[in-house]
């Protein structure tokens, strides 16, 4: 009779296992192809474009060029002996780790999008680039593996119920299913970070089994996984630092295994990243620059803009009050930036109790502390943001959830429902889901209307991005040698494949510092564009719009006039012959752009949504 009991549990839970997987890449694949709506992430749209720079044979270079980068290359290329050039075709990527753009760079090739002009979009027919599904479907597919590392990794740890019950949640988990979409690296982190905890986990039952040779082997794989994670976001390096702590605790001899992962460290991850960094300053000063994401008056978008730090502030003030400030902000968003899973916040609750599996234990402790490693580096450098390539409270969503589920189903155990206990957490997990992920899941057929059958061509993220108007327009009016000043170049460089300089705020900035250097190199640039991330993703009305376009507001304003009166002839920029500081040595905005400036041509990309001033008239090029 228990046998046979036993027998249909098991085949109940394979076909549970059965329906939960199908149910979870259904709801990936109609997200994918059904209800898509492309990229959405500037990190995502730079990851992409530097992998079709690898994929085509170019190495690790970028046609997305920050101020910060112009000016740390030319000061390094002045310090050659050998009197280097900037080369602008061929320029270096230096702002995200290697791993991820290769990845992305061998789906690129195996699809054929290394090739642009044999993979333009039919804008007549769709407004979604297909490259972009591309890049969302390789992260669903690591989403994926991700689960079913999760679920073996908890299989491990505690049982199949405990199991099943996690990846449902994460299956289902609205923010979990954006980042399988957004081209973010987090999914493929995910699965370096499980099968680093697979490693760990025998590692410590090596431990347990007096089994020194194996534990040791099994820590060095653990170190190497934690490495590549490192190479696939720096910012891992904290979860890396927290994993020493804990070895250097929980192995005897203590320290010893410390010190060999932090060995492994230093020679898979600080040298090459030393030498990866080098034509840019260093690795130092990448460290410094990320400092100012947290701390800097305006954070790191003012810094990439700028071609020179002196002119960044350091508020360092309230330096420890904003710390602070931080660090509790990582606390209180943790069920937010985990997916809003009903179990993640009983993590807490399991640290204060004593699993009888000494696996699940020391794993436990494993996890606490590489979470409180990184909680401390986002809290220095300003992470804050639930969907973000530097954000890693995700990536502990699995075990999180896991030993959350795991007490909520011990607290059931002790209040001895008997026979009704298998019902009652069924209909507990039914619960929790509902209440974890309800609301999107309703929102799925209307989704599915929207997506389906009130728009055929596909509903881009307007504002603020459009990839027909860049990928199309944009593409045949300028050319491939010269630079595209913009506020969006990492959807330029993507979409129109063209080499794109992000517009710095201040005026003097471009005109005393990058253009000299420019024409030191040999550089051209062929035109400004305008798009709505500077009149219309930013908050506070004018002031919002002054702030993030700084000395070019004019331009940005002058898409706004010509919404609100298309009939008026002047354009905004005439107005701007001088500059509002009599110190100020730089040439005014009107001798750049205007009816008499350089950029004289105004071309209408979108409408008065997106502008491009060039050189030369290229009205007939898009004819």
């Amino acid at each position: 009779m228990s046998t046979t009991s036993d027998l249909s549990q098991r085949n109940a839970m394979v076909s549970l296992r059965a329906v939960l997987a199908l149910f979870i890449v259904s709801l990936c694949m109609i997200q994918l192809c059904l209800t898509y709506r492309g990229l959405n992430n500037e990190t995502a749209m730079d990851m992409a474009q530097v992998a079709r720079q690898i994929a085509r044979g170019e190495g690790f270079t970028t046609k997305f060029i920050r101020p910060i980068d112009v000016w740390d290359f030319s000061r390094k290329a002045k310090k050659s002996t050998q009197g280097d050039a900037l080369d602008f075709n061929h320029f270096a990527e230096a702002n995200h780790a290697p791993i991820y753009p290769y990845v992305l760079a061998a789906a690129i090739k195996m699809t054929g999008y290394d090739d642009f002009a044999a993979k333009r979009m039919d804008t007549e027919n769709t407004n979604i680039y297909a490259g972009d599904r591309v890049i969302s479907a390789t992260s669903t597919c690591f989403f994926l593996i991700a689960l079913v590392l999760a679920y073996t990794l908890v299989t491990r740890l505690f049982d199949d119920i405990v199991a099943v019950t996690t990846v449902a949640f994460m299956g289902v988990s609205e923010l979990m299913l954006q980042y399988a979409l957004s081209g973010l690296p987090q999914p493929f982190m995910m699965c370096l970070i499980l099968a680093a905890l697979h490693c760990l986990v025998t590692a410590i039952q090596a431990q347990k089994q007096d089994q020194g040779l194996k534990m040791m082997l099994w820590l060095i794989g653990c170190f190497v996984f934690m490495s590549l994670l490192c190479l696939t976001s720096y910012m891992c390096i904290w979860c890396f630092v927290g994993l020493l702590v804990f070895c250097g605790f929980y192995f005897r001899p203590n320290g010893m295994y410390s010190a060999i992962g932090a060995g492994v460290m230093l020679m898979l991850v600080a040298l090459p990243a030393a030498l990866y960094l080098t034509p840019t300053g260093g690795l130092e000063r990448k460290f410094i620059y990320g400092i100012f994401n947290g701390f800097g008056s305006d954070g790191a978008e003012a810094l990439m803009r700028s071609a020179t730090t002196t002119a960044i502030a350091f508020n360092s003030s309230n330096f420890f009050l904003r710390l602070l400030g931080y660090t509790f902000s990582q606390f209180n968003n943790m069920h937010i930036n985990m997916g809003a899973i009903f179990t993640v916040p009983f993590f807490l609750l399991a640290l204060f109790n004593r699993f009888r599996n000494p696996t699940t234990q020391g794993c436990k402790w494993a996890v606490l502390a590489m979470w409180l490693c990184a909680c401390l580096g986002m809290a220095l450098f300003g992470e804050n943001q639930a969907i973000s390539e530097s954000q890693m409270a995700n990536l502990f969503t699995p075990c999180f959830a896991a030993f959350g589920a795991a007490m909520v189903f011990i607290c059931l155990a002790r209040l001895q429902l008997g026979e009704a206990f298998n019902a009652v957490r069924a209909l507990t997990v039914v619960a929790m889901i509902i209440v974890s992920s309800g609301a999107f899941l309703f929102q799925l057929p209307r989704q599915l209307y929207q997506g389906i059958w009130t728009s055929a061509r596909g509903i881009p993220h307007f504002p603020p991005y459009y990839p027909a108007a860049l990928n199309g327009k944009l593409h045949d009016m300028s050319n491939a040698e010269d630079l595209i000043v913009t506020d969006q170049p990492w959807a330029v460089a993507w979409y129109a494949d063209r080499k794109a300089l992000w517009m710095p705020r201040s005026l003097n900035d471009y005109t005393r510092n990058l253009e000299p250097l420019f024409n030191e190199h040999g550089q051209k640039v062929q035109g400004f564009l305008i798009t709505p991330t500077s009149h219309t993703m930013t908050g506070s009305g004018i002031s919002g719009i002054i702030r993030k376009a700084g000395d070019f507001a004019p331009l940005a304003l002058e898409g706004k006039l010509l919404l609100l009166a298309p009939k008026h002839n002047m354009a905004f920029v005439e107005l701007f012959t001088t500059n509002a500081n009599p110190k100020s040595t730089a040439r005014p905005l009107a001798s750049l752009v205007s009816s008499q400036g350089m950029y004289r041509h105004r071309n209408f990309i979108l409408g008065a949504e997106m502008i491009y001033y060039s050189r030369e008239d290229v009205s007939d090029k898009n004819k």
